[in-house]
Parts: C-alpha cells; structure tokens; sequence
C-alpha cells in the first residue's frame, strides 16, 4: 500500500473570499489614497434613470482590448462634469471617446474594482480630438476627397433638392418655409430624406439616405444635409471619415447647413458648399435663382438693345436703297424710254420704205395667188364629184334596184353554198322586201 506524503497532513493557512476582498481593499486604499488621473477610452456608457452613469473603459494596443475596468459618476457630480465637459469640447460623452478622468480606485467585497469618476479634463478630449481630426483630414486630402465633389460644377438653376434631416428638426421647417415662400415665386422641389442627425446611429442613418439618393440620382440637382432644434454640440457624427468619404463621392454637389458656429466637420469640408444654418442654405438655393434670372433679364435687354439698334441701322440703310434705287429706276426708265420711241420711229419708217418700195411686187404675187388659189379650188371640186358618183355605184340598195338580192343564213351574209345543209332557212333581201325560204336542194356549179 502506497505511503502518503506527511505534509499534505500539515495545517494549510488559507483566507476566506472576504478576507481576501478586504485585503484587497486595504491595499489599494494603502496604494491609492488620493484621486489619480487615467486615460481610458470610454466603449459603454449608460445612464441611469436616478441620474447616476456607468461606464465601461478600456484600453486598447492595435485593437485589441489589454485593460478593462467599470466606472461610474454619482448623479449629484454628472450633470455638472458632463456640462463642462460639452461646454468645453462641443461633444457629449460618448462611446469610442479617449478621455482623461480624475478618479479614486474603490474596491467593493461583492461588486469588485471599479473607480469613481471625480473630474474629466476636456483639454485632454479635445487635444485627442484634434489629432484625430488631423490625422482624418490628411487621410482625406491623400485620398482625393477634400475637393472631388467640390469639382461637380453646381446647375445654374438648382430646383430638384434631396434633403437629408431629421423630419422633427425645426431647421428642417426654417428650410422648407424659406424655400416654398421665397419673395420671388420660384418653385423648388424637395423631397425629405429622414435620417437620424445625432446620437450613435447617426452617421449609420445618414450613409443610408446617401445611398437611397444615389439609386434616384437623376432625379435632383444638388444634395442638401441640414440639422437644426437638437443639441448644438452633438457633431461628432459630422466628424467621421466613413460620412465624409461618402459625401465626397456623391455624384452631384452636396449643400451643409448643419448649424453650429464651431469649427467645420468633416463633411462641410468635403462638401461642395458649406453654410452655417439651414436658413443659409435656403438663401444660398434662392440667391442662385435670383442671380440666374438677374443675368436673363441682363441678357434680355441687352438683346432687345442690339435687335433696336440693328433694326435701326437696316431700316436707315433700306430706305437709302430704295432712295437709290427709284432715283436709277426713274433714270434708267427715262433713258430706255427715249431709245424705245427713237427705235420705234426708225422701224414704222423702214417698215414704210419697204411696203413702198415693195407694193408692185406684192400685188403681183397677190394676184398669181388668188389665180392659183381659184383653180386648185376648181380641181378639187371635181374630184369630189367623181368620189360621189362612185360612192352612189356601190351603194347596195342601188345594185338591188338593178336586179340583185343578198342571201342571209342566220343573220350573217352568204356568199357560197359551203356550210348550207337541206332544210336550213334563208333570207333573201331584194331592192323592196325580203323573202324567207327552205332549202330543198343543193347543187353546186
């Protein structure tokens, strides 16, 4: 039988689970008696509805988590650390946000570590911010999308808007109204494209309507982003490279009015046109429509000027041809009149000459001509005659006077016995009458 070892027979000092937590809690009380400063970037935050907020930080090495802790702020400190905070940065606490905070690391025997934010310096925020602004506006600006839809040239007369909002945004009623009663009675169409304009599903929701404008692009001219009536330092949705890639990428000029008096997002950097408000916008949309029709009405005049003066300068340049052109015509007709009676005189005097100079000749042939014209007038007379007189020989009823007939068989005449058969039944027409007989006999001579 095996032998046990003696020392597992020997009294083990151990501690129960409490006795470790409060030994725990001892010694970070002993490490950490004050407040300290960390940096931590905030991945959940959540408050709840006594007022109290939670946080989960972490901190993060190529992406990957390598320290996680649980934060809070207790009700009556949150409100006016989070005040300042917005105040200070123009953003609100949120998820992904890399913050400095002031807290005392507490240890609770059920509830573990956790650390009580006392203070959240905003220069630090701010400072990260910026950097990760900078470094996003040179990714940008490396990729070509600082100016790509600045180049889409805007229409002259913008008047099909796809407008992306909020359809609860009071902005979005300055917009409208200012759009639809403009002093000048221009009409402009405008179809809402609901979207969320704050708050984490923002940037989400506003990619969305960009993508559902794209597939109806040909019907609009230009893009309009407003926002208006939510939290005024709730931007950071402005601020992402996704939204700002797919503004600059859109195929026709997109239009910011997102009223703020900061500096500008990212997406009115890589928009076609940047407007502090959405009222801005409106009036941006309406000037350009006004300046169109200002530079038509230009136009016009200038063209009704230059049809005037054209007119003007043919009408004088017409009446001095006709002026020419009646005084050559009256000239000209003066000169071809005198020729055509001098010519006129010269051929009655000649035509006069020759019929003097002719007559003899002429009565001479007149007279030789009524001769010949007499007898060839008598010759045909004859001739006549004589056609008449054969005519009347060959006259049938003449050669029936003189003893002849014409034998009909069936109507048609018959000159020889070929085709008659006994018993057919014949016509004969004689110089008065005619008579019907049956052939009894045939003999051919």
């Amino acid at each position: 039988m095996t032998q046990l070892p003696e020392e597992l027979f020997t009294e083990v000092k151990a501690f129960s689970l409490s006795e470790l937590n409060r030994a725990i809690k001892e010694a970070l009380e002993i490490t950490f008696p004050d407040t300290i400063w960390v940096v931590a970037e905030i991945s959940e935050i959540r408050i709840h509805s006594k007022g109290h907020c939670y946080f989960e930080l972490v901190e993060k090495k190529d992406d990957l988590v390598i320290a996680q802790i649980k934060a809070n702020i207790w009700a009556y400190s949150y409100k006016g650390i989070s005040n300042k905070f917005e105040k200070a940065t123009g953003e609100t606490l949120k998820k992904g946000m890399q913050v400095l905070l002031s807290v005392n690391v507490t240890f609770h025997e059920v509830y573990g570590i956790s650390l009580n934010i006392k203070d959240i310096d905003p220069t630090y925020s701010l400072g990260e911010m910026a950097r990760k602004k900078k470094e996003t506006i040179e990714k940008l600006t490396k990729e070509g999308y600082i100016y790509l839809n600045k180049q889409i040239p805007l229409p002259l007369v913008p008047q099909r808007i796809a407008v992306i909002s909020s359809e609860t945004a009071a902005g979005l009623g300055d917009f409208i109204n200012h759009l639809d009663n403009n002093p000048y009675g221009y009409r402009i169409f405008h179809k809402l494209y609901q979207s969320l304009m704050q708050g984490l599903d923002a940037e989400a929701s506003i990619i969305s309507s960009l993508q559902a404008i794209k597939k109806e692009i040909r019907l609009y001219d230009a893009v309009v982003i407003i926002r208006g009536g939510g939290s005024q330092t709730d931007l950071s949705c402005f601020d992402t490279y996704n939204l700002a890639v797919e503004v600059a990428k859109m195929p026709i000029p997109v239009i910011t009015g997102i009223g703020h008096e900061r500096d500008d997002t990212l997406v009115d950097l890589v928009a076609h046109t940047k407007l502090k408000t959405p009222t801005a916008a409106a009036e941006f949309l309406i000037s350009g429509l006004r300046v169109f029709e200002e530079r038509l009405l230009d136009a016009q005049r200038g063209l009704i000027q230059q049809v005037r003066e054209i007119l003007l300068d043919e009408t004088n340049r017409f009446n001095h041809i006709i002026k020419d052109f009646r005084y050559s015509i009256t000239e000209r007709f003066s000169n071809e009149g005198n020729k055509l009676e001098m010519s006129m005189h010269k051929l009655i005097h000649a035509v006069t000459q020759a019929i003097d100079s002719n007559r003899s000749k002429i009565i001479i042939s007149f007279n030789k001509m009524q001769s010949a014209l007499k007898s060839f007038i008598q010759t045909q007379n004859s001739r006549v005659k004589n056609i008449e007189q054969a005519i009347e020989l060959l006259n049938p009823v003449n050669v029936l006077k003189r003893g002849y007939s014409i034998t009909l068989r069936g109507g048609r005449v018959t000159k020889d016995i070929s085709g008659i058969r006994t018993g057919d039944i014949l016509q004969t027409k004689i110089y008065k009458g005619t008579i019907t007989s049956k052939v009894e006999g045939l003999n051919e001579e």
